[in-house]
């Protein structure tokens, strides 16, 4: 018997796990109940994939929650980053013009200079003296801002000094590590975005309660406390800023909140979590990923797409393109914003470190007479509570959730699917195979027994002989015999 598609089917049918399928197959049954059974089955299968299809939005979209932990009693406090800009110093821009120029040099020019060496976004005496004007000045900068910038800006050892942290020295240029910006060359502490790696130990908890880091400051210098993956930039949130004058003492109290990661959150993709770990910083102009990092990133791709080049601190030229779409550059807007600005696709990071700034305190010291600023960062309180990114929806609870669904309304199994598969390939190609071996054997068989019946043939023709019966009408027994045989042929060939 030849296996058809349709037999296959009823046989699966009548045969399957899935709740409800053999009761429509069976063709005993009244065509009454196995309409009910095909309504109940349809509303089962219905239900189980109205429940699936909510559990995987709910896993793709909305997989993360968060909460807060309060069980601070062993947690580890960083200090923030703590980074240190050069703003200005005009007895370099002095000493640097009448190095490059004679000392009879237009004063426009040490405007120039100043814009070059602080460029931040916009370089109005630059433009004005360089660029808009019918004769301009021979002796302008107009290439090569780097190489100027690099002529006025100082080096650690001149802006830095007396630093300690709890009131224990350390060298502050062996921790205050360069790292260069969008604003020109910073000195940080305690960020890892530096491309060297040395790390003072600054941790606070129940047992070391107390954070201070001091030092003085020799020049007009802007100060930034982040966060120690973020890097300081024409972008930075002005609350964490401070513009250090010389000649005053600054206190800034901060306070400090960590996220804490649930180690599932790894498994997830950046889309479900909405953040980024350090890790994944793929064409990153910084070791590790941050969202200031990627907002870099951002400006300097939108420099190149207008002006063909980017600002002179992340390898540059052509200041005026950049002076003239200023407002463009440097603001971050929202897509739907129609406002001028860069829209980037940054997330956050996922360990970023919340810094907020509790109090700024400045006083005048005479005694410093102009010549330094004393600067002191303190850790207000010990944090009593974190943030926690936990995953609600894991793949291990989506499978759970399917699971449950199919077992609930259709009676399924893993097995169940299995079986499907296995029954229209393995069991449908077995079935063929089967059907033409047997096919073959009944073709031998009955070749044997055709050959099987010559031979009983020849020798009754040969050993019939006149006996006493001949002529009487008595069948013989031997061909009763062979009518039989050829008959049980006959039956089986039909």
């Amino acid at each position: 018997m030849s296996y058809t598609c349709k037999a296959l089917i009823k046989d699966y049918c009548a045969n399957c796990t899935f709740a409800g399928i053999r009761f429509i197959a069976d063709d005993t049954k009244h065509w009454t109940e196995r309409c009910i059974w095909v309504v109940f089955v349809f509303l089962g299968w219905y239900g189980s994939a109205v429940l699936i299809i909510a559990a995987w939005n709910d896993f793709v979209l909305n997989p993360i929650s968060f909460g807060l932990d309060t069980v601070y009693t062993d947690w580890n406090t960083k200090m923030p980053a703590v980074a240190i800009c050069e703003f200005s110093n005009d007895e370099r821009i002095y000493e640097v013009a009448d190095k490059i120029w004679s000392t009879d040099h237009l004063l426009d020019l040490e405007d120039a200079l100043r814009d070059i060496a602080y460029f931040r976004g916009y370089c109005f005496n630059l433009v004005d003296f360089c660029y808009n004007t019918k004769k301009p000045e021979p002796k302008c900068p107009m290439s090569n801002y780097s190489y100027y910038a690099n002529l006025v800006r100082s080096d650690c050892h001149r802006i830095i000094q007396n630093c300690s942290y709890n009131n224990v020295p350390f060298d502050c240029c062996e921790y205050f590590l360069l790292m260069p910006t969008d604003i020109g060359t910073c000195y940080v502490v305690n960020s890892i975005q530096t491309e060297k790696s040395n790390s003072y130990p600054m941790i606070c908890n129940n047992t070391v309660k107390r954070g201070s880091i001091k030092f003085d400051v020799l020049l007009t210098s802007m100060l930034y406390t982040l966060g120690e993956d973020e890097i300081p930039s024409v972008t930075s949130l002005r609350a964490t800023t401070l513009k250090i004058q010389l000649g005053r003492k600054y206190r800034r109290l901060v306070a400090v909140n960590n996220i804490q990661n649930d180690p599932l959150v790894a498994d997830t993709t950046t889309q479900q979590r909405a953040c980024r770990f350090y890790s994944e910083n793929e064409g990153g102009m910084y070791p590790h990923y941050s969202y200031s990092a990627c907002i870099t990133q951002c400006r300097k791709q939108a420099q190149l797409k207008l002006c063909g080049c980017h600002d002179h601190f992340i390898i540059a030229t052509c200041m005026a393109c950049l002076h003239a779409h200023v407002d463009s550059l440097i603001n971050i807007k929202p897509p739907w914003s129609k406002r001028p600005g860069q829209v980037c696709q940054c997330l956050p990071s996922c360990d970023e470190t919340e810094v907020t700034v509790i109090k700024d305190r400045s006083v005048s010291e005479r005694l410093f007479k102009k010549k330094k600023s004393e600067v002191e960062i303190v850790l207000a309180h010990i944090p009593a509570e974190r943030f926690k990114r936990n995953v609600v929806r894991s793949r291990l609870d989506l499978v759970v959730s399917v699971g449950g669904t199919t077992g609930l309304f259709v009676g399924a199994s893993l097995i169940s699917f299995i079986e499907l598969i296995f029954y229209f390939t393995v069991r449908f190609i077995s079935n063929i195979l089967m059907d033409k071996r047997n096919q073959k054997r009944n073709v031998v068989l009955s070749i044997q027994e055709r050959k099987k019946y010559k031979r009983i043939n020849l020798g009754i023709e040969q050993k019939q002989t006149q006996g006493p019966y001949v002529n009487s009408g008595v069948q013989n027994s031997t061909l009763i015999v062979y009518d039989s045989i050829y008959e049980k042929i006959n039956k089986r060939h039909h």
